[in-house]
């Protein structure tokens, strides 16, 4: 069940002025991201606003990156949804369009036992057949499951592995030791360095929409031992994400990708826009590494 690739943007989603989904400005964002070296695309996380948007919205993003992409890089589709039925229908849509993989945060807001959420991942795995990767994400998904529940989802031999979006790596490395047949994707963006320092089998991220680069030199500067070069890379990399902390993150991603000539469109509400201050300073950052 490996994954090919390990470098994965997760993809923002293009909205128009209105603020509906604009599946004619995927193609330019995707060549985009693309063109930095990334392995493939995560499509309809929370970086693609995929919580914000309707089931039907969701299987159109789908099959359009699909339709666009399916040749060109690896695919992964993020189906977690706050119900089972919305979540395996999704991942319907995934198999029906070919995707590489799926991948699903916990159902959200109610709190649910595990044996409820492990019947969720059952009930996606089977319908889809494909590899599943767990979105392990607990400051926004509310579940912050213990290292012996996420150990215990993954003896179902369909689930692939994680995607651990959290700062504990101290968790990250006992999960990597003791499920060494599964894949591990560090999610959180400012401490990839050192999640691949622990041995990661990669990133999905956010900022990778605009800097996909920096994360596939990390990697490659870490390989070849190069500690400097890639402690380098990652400060270029948070100065950024601490610009985008003032800005929002998604708001600021999605600023900067207009401000460079790739038309993502705004994000829907209720994600306010950035301040004035942050913008210059995000606008500052593009000029002196981007433009």
């Amino acid at each position: 069940m490996k994954i090919p690739g390990s470098i994965f943007a997760a993809m923002l989603t293009p909205l128009d002025s209105n603020e509906q989904i604009n599946l004619d400005a995927i193609p330019p964002l995707i060549q985009y991201i693309l063109s930095k070296g990334v392995d493939g695309l995560y499509v309809g996380g929370s970086s693609g606003e995929g919580m914000l948007q309707s089931l039907q919205e969701r299987s159109a993003v789908l099959q359009a990156v699909a339709s666009y992409a399916l040749d060109k890089c690896t695919l992964i589709a993020h189906v977690g949804a706050t119900s089972t039925a919305d979540a395996v229908a999704l991942a319907e849509v995934a198999k029906a369009n070919n995707y590489t993989a799926i991948s699903a945060v916990p159902p959200y807001y109610y709190k649910h036992s595990f044996e409820a959420i492990s019947a969720y991942y059952q009930a996606i795995a089977e319908v889809s057949e494909l590899p599943l990767i767990i979105y392990n994400i607990p400051a926004l998904s509310g579940n912050d499951m213990s290292t012996q529940n996420l150990l215990q989802l993954m003896q179902n031999s369909r689930i692939a592995g994680v995607k651990y979006t959290a700062t504990d790596l101290f968790q990250f490395q006992q999960l990597r030791a003791q499920a060494p047949d599964k894949s591990f994707y560090f999610g959180t963006d400012e401490m990839f360095l050192s999640a691949a320092a622990i041995g990661s089998d990669g990133g999905i991220g956010s900022t990778y929409n605009l800097i996909g680069d920096v994360y596939v030199n990390i990697q490659s500067a870490l390989r070849s031992g190069n500690i400097q070069q890639a402690r380098e890379l990652q400060c270029t990399a948070n100065d950024l994400v601490q610009i985008l902390l003032e800005t929002g993150v998604l708001p600021g991603l999605k600023h900067a990708l207009n401000f460079i000539g790739v038309p993502v469109g705004p994000c829907r509400k209720p994600f306010n826009q950035p301040s004035k201050e942050s913008i210059k300073k995000l606008e500052v950052w593009l000029a002196k590494n981007l433009l």
